[in-house]
């Protein structure tokens, strides 16, 4: 079973943003995201199988310079990221990240997936 649907985010950053070391004062600002198409799908039982993070159905809305979800969020906040979803230099810089072992995470451990998965 499948559903799509659509989401515009907003959101004001009232505090401070910590990027490991980095300090981002708070702005105070509206970030306005595109709107974005996400969609979801579950099993027969109910479980939630996959989901997929908005694709941005209108790069030049809001006020993020095209760049939705968490993205958007770290332009507001000052955190310009030269890079987008998807692309190749930003995947080998998360898996850097992830060798690093103290940059979060992009993707889960095996050990984390449900055995019903």
């Amino acid at each position: 079973y499948r559903c799509f649907y659509f989401q515009r985010w907003r959101a004001v950053m009232e505090g401070d943003l910590d990027a490991y070391g980095d300090v981002y004062p708070a702005t105070n600002q509206e970030a306005e995201m595109p709107v974005s198409v996400f969609n979801v799908v579950w099993n027969p039982e109910g479980k939630i199988v996959y989901e997929q993070v908005g694709a941005v159905v209108d790069r030049l809305e809001g006020n993020t310079q095209g760049k939705a979800a968490v993205f958007g969020l770290l332009h507001n906040a000052g955190l310009k990221i030269p890079a987008s979803p998807g692309d190749k230099v930003f995947q080998v810089l998360q898996r850097l990240g992830h060798l690093k072992g103290d940059m979060g995470r992009s993707w889960s451990r095996e050990s984390d997936i449900p055995k019903w998965w």
